[in-house]
């Protein structure tokens, strides 16, 4: 597997962990009407700024390198839907992280509003990573080859991950101790 696709693939490995915090939470609000909306509200500030601004574009140098590389027509098609859902993940993520904020604002949020928001999003998001995966990487392995790779790198080496990547942007340290924590929790219920 490339390098780019190992990271791209590790992003969303990443992605998904934040998923499954936000729908833990998600599960807390909707049983108790109470959740961690601070935690929440964190992860989608890192969703808006990382995915939206820096993994997805990674996505799209790649998806038009291989349109001029010549995709089949099924890959055609996948190309075109991932990138229309990264505008619609982009909208969807900004709706959520704007009710987070309310509510971590002290406003009055419907419930149903709130869990409908962040539900919608996490599984969309999750079905687009799996798309990404099972529909394009393989392919790209493929078509793809040393002109492009160094070229769309190039875009990894440019924005690390602020939460992921090798120093952990301020704004996020929370976030980053909230992850370790939990592996660490994690790891000693299963051992």
């Amino acid at each position: 597997m490339s390098t780019v696709l190992g990271a791209l693939h590790e992003d969303h490995r990443n992605i998904n962990q934040l998923l499954d915090l936000l729908a833990r939470e998600l599960d807390v609000v909707e049983d108790e009407s109470n959740g961690n909306f601070e935690l929440m509200r964190d992860i989608m500030t890192y969703m808006t700024r990382y995915p939206d601004h820096t993994h997805h574009p990674k996505d799209d140098l790649m998806f038009q390198r291989m349109r001029a590389r010549g995709v089949v027509s099924a890959t055609e098609d996948t190309i075109a839907a991932l990138l229309r859902e990264h505008g619609a993940l982009a909208k969807k993520g900004e709706a959520f992280h704007d009710v987070l904020r309310r509510v971590v604002d002290g406003a009055m949020v419907e419930r149903q509003e709130l869990l409908a928001a962040g539900r919608d999003y996490v599984e969309f998001l999750r079905y687009h990573a799996r798309l990404e995966e099972e529909a394009v990487f393989a392919e790209a392995e493929m078509l793809l080859g040393d002109a492009d790779w160094p070229v769309i790198m190039q875009t990894f080496e440019a924005q690390a991950d602020p939460v992921f990547g090798p120093t952990v942007d301020r704004e996020f340290r929370a976030l980053y101790q909230h992850i370790r924590n939990s592996a660490y929790l994690g790891a000693r219920q299963e051992g």
